[in-house]
């Protein structure tokens, strides 16, 4: 089902989904952007398409660290191309990207952040234990407890586990659009 989004949210909601690598942020985001009518950016392929290098090159040529000022830079032009256009967007991020105060700061004065909460369990079953993709899953018990108190920063929250990305997408409506 399609929702109508009211007056002028319709020319410049963005909503960013954030919460642990594999929580679901990709698929509940291509939901919700298709139940709003909104353009859907996933932030990780965002940074491929802009740098031409895959993830794991990024990290293997320089560290979190430089991968963390490729993702502020692509977030930063994201989101000023959502406003210059003045469309509704969603946008997945990253699983750090709110880790990074100068990119939280951003996302929280210039969308609507929901946290879709997966307990690592969850987690672990949709990814298995070990994903050559995602470079900092092996380490995914300690990042898991440090990034918990950080998603739960963002001013909404979905609790995932048990639900399909349709299921999740309507409940971010709910609770963005009453």
């Amino acid at each position: 089902m399609r929702v109508s989004l009211p007056g002028n949210l319709s020319e410049m909601m963005t909503i960013s989904l954030t919460g642990f690598m594999g929580c679901g942020k990709s698929s509940t985001g291509r939901a919700l952007a298709g139940r709003l009518g909104a353009r859907f950016v996933d932030l990780d392929a965002e940074i491929v398409a802009r740098d031409g290098r895959i993830i794991p090159e990024i990290f293997r040529d320089g560290g979190e660290p430089a991968f963390r000022a490729v993702e502020q830079e692509t977030l930063q032009a994201v989101l000023d191309e959502a406003d210059a256009a003045a469309v509704p967007t969603v946008l997945a991020l990253g699983g750090g990207t709110l880790t990074v105060s100068a990119a939280r700061d951003l996302l929280l004065a210039r969308t609507q952040c929901v946290f879709l909460r997966t307990r690592l369990e969850t987690i672990r079953q949709r990814l298995g234990d070990a994903d050559a993709s995602r470079p900092l899953f092996a380490d995914a018990d300690a990042l898991y407890a440090r990034r918990a108190p950080i998603y739960a920063q963002a001013p909404f929250a979905v609790d995932t586990d048990g639900k399909t990305p349709d299921e999740v997408a309507e409940e971010i409506v709910t609770i963005l659009l009453p």
